[in-house]
């Protein structure tokens, strides 16, 4: 993981920081904890859009829709990096709309 992701949306679809997370964790293994064992999705903002981990398998139905709730409206590049249990697998998105209807399909998730 990397140590920029400090944004997390949880199960409830609220948006935390890792450090109100786990208590008895901190850095690497506390952002792989929140990734796979709680299946929260983590943010990212600068300058150049917005960055969004989580991974296929675990991530939380709260936590995907606290990510449409938190950024369909944003209106800069969105990077979604999908964890497949051996590598990040980015998907690019040119707003926050296109991110959200390309969501589900990018996590495995088709109805």
């Amino acid at each position: 993981m990397d140590t920029t992701f400090d944004y997390w949306i949880d199960a409830s679809g609220r948006t935390l920081s890792l450090k109100n997370i786990t208590h008895d964790r901190t850095g690497e293994p506390a952002a792989w904890f929140a990734l796979q064992d709680l299946g929260y999705a983590s943010v990212a903002w600068d300058e150049n859009g917005v960055r969004v981990r989580l991974s296929a398998e675990d991530v939380d139905p709260g936590a995907i829709d606290g990510l449409i709730r938190a950024l369909s409206a944003v209106r800069r590049p969105i990077v979604l990096e999908v964890w497949d249990g051996g590598t990040w697998k980015q998907h690019r998105y040119d707003s926050g709309g296109s991110f959200a209807n390309g969501l589900f399909e990018a996590i495995g998730i088709t109805d």
